[in-house]
């Protein structure tokens, strides 16, 4: 028997979303523990509890909480910080009950650029290395819906 072992194909996902502050204040929203817990996740989810190191190779740890059913982990560790413009970290899937990624593990990697336009900041989150086309799909709709929850907060 011969065996031959597959990659899987991996997906890449980028959103931009146009903010009304500046990229200081938009970069303390993704790095300031008190104030990612106000608008972190899809609408009508919790974070009841997040932690930061802000260090290249410090974590976070998110416990975000559905409107119904089991609190979900996000979790990883940081690879990139340049403030204000770019923060990037790996964003490990495991026992996510997402659509595309149920009973799968992989480390995946979201980065964040800050590009400032006057007063306004431009955001584009590029997260790479999702394991299958659902998993995309499932994560463009959770990043549109916390992006939209973060505009709220920002405003």
């Amino acid at each position: 028997m011969n065996i031959q072992a597959v990659k899987p194909e991996l997906h890449t996902l980028t959103l931009s979303h146009l903010f009304h502050v500046s990229a200081d204040r938009l970069f303390d929203a993704w790095t300031n523990p008190a104030l990612v817990a106000q608008w972190f996740g899809p609408s009508g989810f919790t974070l009841p509890n997040a932690e930061i190191d802000l260090v290249v190779g410090g974590s976070y740890h998110f416990l975000m909480q559905p409107p119904e059913g089991d609190a979900i982990v996000h979790q990883g560790a940081y690879t990139v910080i340049d403030r204000p413009t770019q923060l990037a970290f790996t964003w490990l899937l495991e026992n996510q009950s997402c659509e595309g990624t149920d009973g799968l593990y992989c480390e995946t990697l979201v980065t964040l650029d800050f590009v400032e336009k006057g007063s306004k900041t431009e955001l584009i989150v590029t997260h790479e290395g999702l394991p299958t086309k659902q998993s995309a799909e499932a994560h463009n709709f959770g990043w549109t819906s916390s992006l939209d929850c973060l505009e709220e907060a920002m405003a």
